[in-house]
């Protein structure tokens, strides 16, 4: 509950006149895409559908010890994050990319 409310009080990105790209399915559950505009490139980012339902998370490096982290931060208005959900899955390919014919 602490991070619903931290997230209401948290500054959002402003996603008006966004564009997305670069979508494509890396798994049954997972879709990746980019999101350009307003003078900032987001690559990398990811609809994932977990078990409490879909959401999007920032693309992750490893360190040595083997944790994982956030390369960056980006904060989304509950209203904004559901819309971009609903924009890439309304756009993703049906297939993954390695299922694809090949062009020649």
């Amino acid at each position: 509950m602490a991070d619903k409310k931290q997230n209401k009080e948290r500054a959002t990105l402003n996603i008006k006149g966004m564009k997305l790209s670069n979508i494509r399915r890396l798994s049954e559950k997972v879709v990746a895409f980019s999101l350009n505009g307003n003078g900032l490139g987001l690559y990398n980012l990811k609809v994932i559908e977990g078990k409490n339902g879909k959401f999007i998370a920032t693309p992750q490096e490893k360190s040595k010890s083997g944790e994982y982290f956030n390369i960056y931060s980006v904060y989304f208005s509950e209203e904004d994050e559901q819309k971009i959900i609903k924009a890439v899955l309304d756009k993703v390919p049906d297939k993954k990319e390695e299922d694809e014919e090949p062009a020649f």
